[in-house]
C-alpha cells in the first residue's frame, strides 16, 4: 500500500526535539513546500502517544488566516504521527529580530502584527483552545510578513469553566499563576503574548535572569524595564496591561481588539467569513471573529484570582527544563506528556530533559532600556 509520505520529497530537517523532528518537504504534485512534523510513538508512554494523537486532532480543526495552515495528518506505519502544515518563508519572529541587528521595528509594523496575533488568539480562546506556548519563535511570518501563529504541541482544549494545571511552556513567557502552581486559564496566553510584544518592541525578553530562581522572582514581581521611547504611550500601555500580575486585571483578546488605538489595524486585518453553521469537537472550528467574540469574553474571565504573594521564597517547585544552566537563553520546558507534545527545535544532538528543583529567591538585576 502506498504511503502518504510518497507524495512528498524530503528537502531538509529544520528542527528536532525529544519527541521527533520537523522536516521541510516538497509536495510532488502541488509543487509546494510544507513542514512535516513527525512525532515518534515508539518507546513512548501511553500518555505521550495519546497526546500526539490529540495534537493531530486539534490542529486539524483549527482554521484561521493568522494561524499556520493545516494540510493533512496521519499515522505512519504505527510508528509516527505525521502532521503537515504550511511553510512560512519569512521564518519566525525570533529570527527576524536577530537579523535586524537591534534596529527597532516601526510602530505601524508592530501594530499590524499585534492585531493579527490578537485576532488569532481571540479565535482560539473563543473556541476553548489554550495555546500554552506563545513565544517569538512560534510566531511565523509569510513572504509578505503577515503573522502565522504555530506550534500547538502544548495546546489544550478547555471547557467553559475549566482551568489547566500542568506546568508546561517556556519559562521566560510563563505567567505568575502557572509558576505558582495555581490553576490557570486563557489569561495565561495573554501574559505570554504580552511578553512577545514587549520583546518585539524592546528587543530583549520581558523577563530574563541568570537562573530559574531569579527569573521566577522577576516574573512574580512583574518586574520589567521601560519600553523604547520611540513608541507611543498607547502601545506601551497596552503591552504593560497584558503583563499585570493578577490575571483578572489583564484584558482578554477581545477587549484589547476594541481599544481605539488599534481600530485602524483591526479594521484592516480582521478577516471576514461566512457565519458558521455548527461547532463540535469533531468538526472544523468556525473562523468568524464576530461569532467568537461573545464566547471569548466569557471564557477569558475565568482565570484564577491573584494571591497576596503568588510565590513564596521558601517554596520548591519541580519543573522540567532541557538545560538548567541556560535560563537566560529562552529555555524550553519539556512537555510532561499530559496535554501535548513538545515541538521539535533545532539542536545539535537529542538529549533527554533534566528535572530541576528550584528554590525561589531573588537574584539578578533588572535590565535598563537604551
Amino acid at each position: 500500500m502506498e504511503s502518504r509520505m510518497d507524495q512528498y520529497e524530503i528537502m531538509e530537517q529544520i528542527g528536532r526535539g525529544a519527541f521527533g523532528a520537523a522536516i521541510l518537504v516538497h509536495h510532488k504534485s502541488e509543487k509546494k513546500k510544507y513542514v512535516l512534523k513527525k512525532i515518534r510513538l515508539a518507546r513512548q508512554t501511553e500518555r505521550c502517544r495519546r497526546s500526539a494523537h490529540q495534537e493531530m486532532a486539534l490542529i486539524a480543526r483549527i482554521q484561521h488566516p493568522y494561524i499556520v495552515e493545516f494540510k493533512e495528518a496521519w499515522v505512519e506505519k504505527g510508528c509516527y504521527v505525521c502532521i503537515v502544515t504550511g511553510y512560512c518563508e519569512g521564518g519566525d519572529m525570533d529570527e527576524l529580530m536577530k537579523k535586524s541587528n537591534g534596529v527597532y521595528f516601526p510602530e505601524e509594523k508592530l501594530c499590524k502584527w499585534f492585531a493579527q496575533l490578537l485576532l488569532a488568539v481571540e479565535y482560539l480562546h473563543g473556541n476553548f483552545v489554550l495555546h500554552r506556548d506563545l513565544k517569538c519563535s512560534n510566531i511565523f511570518l509569510t513572504k509578505e510578513q503577515d503573522v502565522r501563529l504555530g506550534d500547538f504541541g502544548l495546546a489544550k482544549t478547555l471547557k467553559a469553566d475549566d482551568l489547566a494545571s500542568s506546568v508546561v511552556g517556556t519559562p521566560n513567557y510563563m505567567c505568575p499563576e502557572l509558576l505558582a502552581d495555581i490553576p490557570y486559564g486563557f489569561k495565561s496566553d495573554i501574559w505570554s503574548l504580552g511578553c512577545c510584544m514587549y520583546e518585539m518592541a524592546a528587543r530583549r525578553p520581558a523577563f530574563k535572569a541568570f537562573d530559574m530562581a531569579g527569573l521566577i522572582s522577576k516574573i512574580n514581581r512583574s518586574s520589567i524595564g521601560p519600553l523604547p521611547s520611540c513608541y507611543s504611550p498607547s502601545l506601551k500601555t497596552l503591552i504593560k496591561g497584558m503583563l499585570r500580575k493578577n490575571p483578572e486585571q489583564r484584558p482578554n483578546a477581545s477587549e484589547i481588539l476594541k481599544h481605539p488605538y488599534l481600530q485602524t489595524y483591526v479594521d484592516q486585518y480582521c478577516p471576514s467569513f461566512s457565519p458558521p453553521t455548527s461547532c463540535s469537537p469533531e468538526k472544523p472550528i468556525p473562523r468568524s471573529r464576530k461569532s467568537q467574540r461573545s464566547m471569548a469574553e466569557s471564557q477569558n474571565s475565568n482565570s484564577s484570582s491573584d494571591k497576596d504573594s503568588l510565590l513564596s521564597n521558601d517554596r520548591n517547585i519541580p519543573v522540567m527544563v532541557s538545560n538548567c544552566d541556560n535560563i537566560a537563553n529562552d529555555t524550553d520546558l519539556a512537555s510532561v506528556c499530559e496535554d501535548g507534545t513538545g515541538q521539535p527545535r533545532p539542536s545539535k544532538e537529542e538529549k533527554s530533559p533534566n528535572v530541576c528543583v528550584v528554590k525561589m529567591n531573588e537574584q539578578g538585576g533588572d535590565e535598563t532600556c537604551s
